[in-house]
């Protein structure tokens, strides 16, 4: 794993809602970079942006035409390299979105590649052969014979880096190690160079098991899934890629969109994985609808983190004890507070649930992830829609920074996405209140950062999987002991320790801790 992994705090930034410098509405680079001390004194020290190149916005900028070109509403080339610049003289590293599974369909590759002419793009696509031979395709829209595969929305056609498997009955499906391939393959190894020149320190790499058509997929019935079945090309692709990367450029972090990190992490070369809340149990921390656990994969039950207290991390304990011994410290997994694509973490979640939280994310095992404004509770607007986030996009409101009209993140009186009306809610106002979640938060990053025993590599065992969850994390010289009670129960808990750390809503007597409704010590032993 990356040595500087073993500290690391990522945020995850959607640019056009961060800040707006030059006050058209929209978040853009110079308002990012304008924001650099608030991240520093956060305590983050990697960020990681949503795509920032030229696209139409038909999902989100997850639509690329050109992906050399940073998108108008942005700012310029010249924005990103002073951004880096910025970022790394204050210690912070930055983290790019790639793209790599489907393009815009305004992108020149796709307007070449459509046409009936053979050209060099005619394969960087996936065209079906005949008309209308495949119910995955769509017809009728270019003169090329045949149809193309989408990956997502009619308007991402999904780039050709071939099928796991030949299939003689649909010849137009090519092997993945099918030389007509190679071209773009080395388009993308070019592309990735061209960011790694300018500096920035690693990719996230969006829908990265999908690279490869027909392959293994997914499907949360069993997360413990481990075999290579289907598995083949996917991993010779990443290796492939990976591999080449990493033998000319050292210390770049390579983070996959896959929710398999024993397939990811453990066979692909990926340096990080994220549990999402969709595909897996832990979803259930953040969601509180009706107080029961509506996840259909395989945690049954009640959701740990709500104040009835009826859960159990017993299943999830099991599959992140399970991933430990399949990734062997090559990498880790994030489970983040939130992304662009999920529900927010404030959603249905009082102040000191959300600090519970925290308290767990910023203290187990796994590489923190913070979206933007979770740090502050900032709620899911339900009743915004744009660019294709359709429920997603209530996830991508504007940073709240202050308590006047705008909320500090842009003067213009109309802004790309409404901003929250909701007071008591910004930067500038947690900050001045001592027992805010944004100073809490703060003071955990601190103490993860300074603690060895709270570093990825340190160990870690559950004592306690109910209320309170209490685990024990250990490193050199030094062990730690966590007690989270996200209930309305009151627990008391006879323990001998050096220091307590970190609290709140705690009752420390000289051998007794009682843990009040919503409440969570850290010991050191």
């Amino acid at each position: 794993m990356l040595k500087w992994l073993e500290n690391a705090v990522f945020y995850e930034i959607y640019p056009i809602s961060f800040y707006d410098y030059n006050n058209d509405g929209k978040g853009d680079l110079k308002g990012i970079i304008n924001k650099v001390g608030y991240l520093k004194e956060l305590g983050v020290n990697a960020v990681w942006f949503n795509p920032i190149f030229k696209s139409p916005f038909k999902d989100g900028g997850y639509d690329i035409v050109d992906y050399y070109e940073i998108d108008e509403k942005f700012g310029s080339m010249q924005d990103l390299e002073e951004l880096i610049k910025v970022f790394h003289e204050n210690g912070i590293k930055v983290i790019l979105d790639l793209v790599i599974g489907h393009t815009s369909n305004k992108h020149k590759w796709f307007k070449k590649s459509a046409l009936k002419t053979k050209n060099k793009y005619s394969d960087y696509y996936i065209w079906t052969d005949d008309s209308m031979n495949s119910n995955e395709a769509i017809y009728g829209l270019y003169n090329r014979n045949g149809g193309y595969i989408k990956n997502y929305y009619a308007s991402q056609p999904a780039l050709n880096f071939g099928y796991n498997q030949l299939d003689l009955n649909s010849p137009w499906k090519m092997h993945y190690k099918d030389e007509r391939l190679k071209p773009l393959r080395n388009e993308f190894l070019n592309l990735m160079r061209f960011y790694l020149e300018k500096g920035i320190d690693g990719f996230r790499v969006d829908m990265a098991s999908s690279v490869i058509k027909e392959g293994k997929n997914f499907d949360g019935e069993n997360p413990f899934d481990d075999s290579d079945e289907g598995l083949e090309g996917v991993k010779w692709f990443w290796n492939e890629i990976l591999g080449t990367l990493r033998k000319e450029y050292k210390d770049k972090v390579y983070i996959a969109e896959w929710v398999v990190p024993q397939n990811s992490i453990g066979k692909c070369g990926f340096d990080i994985d994220f549990l999402t809340h969709d595909t897996l149990a832990f979803n259930e921390l953040y969601r509180n609808e009706n107080n029961t656990n509506l996840d259909k994969y395989y945690e049954k039950g009640y959701n740990y983190f709500s104040r009835e207290g009826k859960g159990s991390l017993d299943n999830f304990v099991k599959y992140v004890e399970f991933l430990y011994s399949k990734i062997d410290n090559k990498g880790m997994f994030t489970a983040p507070t939130g992304t662009h694509d999920e529900i927010r973490m404030g959603t249905y979640k009082d102040n000191d649930l959300i600090k519970c939280i925290f308290a767990f994310l910023l203290t187990i095992k796994q590489i923190p992830f913070i979206y933007y404004g979770d740090e502050l509770g900032i709620e899911h607007n339900f009743t915004v829609s744009k660019d294709g986030g359709l429920k997603r996009t209530g996830a991508r409101t504007p940073m709240l920074w202050n308590e006047e009209k705008g909320r500090g993140f842009s003067q213009k009186s109309t802004t790309y996405l409404p901003v929250s009306t909701k007071k008591g809610i910004s930067v500038e106002s947690l900050t001045e209140k001592e027992n805010s979640i944004l100073n809490i938060v703060k003071d955990l990053i601190k103490i993860r950062k300074t603690h060895n025993s709270l570093k990825v590599s340190a160990k870690q065992e559950f004592i306690e999987k109910s209320y309170p969850a209490i685990y024990k994390r250990t490193g050199e010289n030094e062990e730690i002991v966590v007690m989270i009670n996200p209930s309305n129960g009151v627990y008391k808990r006879k323990e001998e320790y050096k220091k307590v750390l970190y609290f709140n809503n705690c009752e420390i007597l000289s051998n007794e801790i009682i843990l009040n409704a919503c409440s969570f010590v850290i010991l050191e032993k």
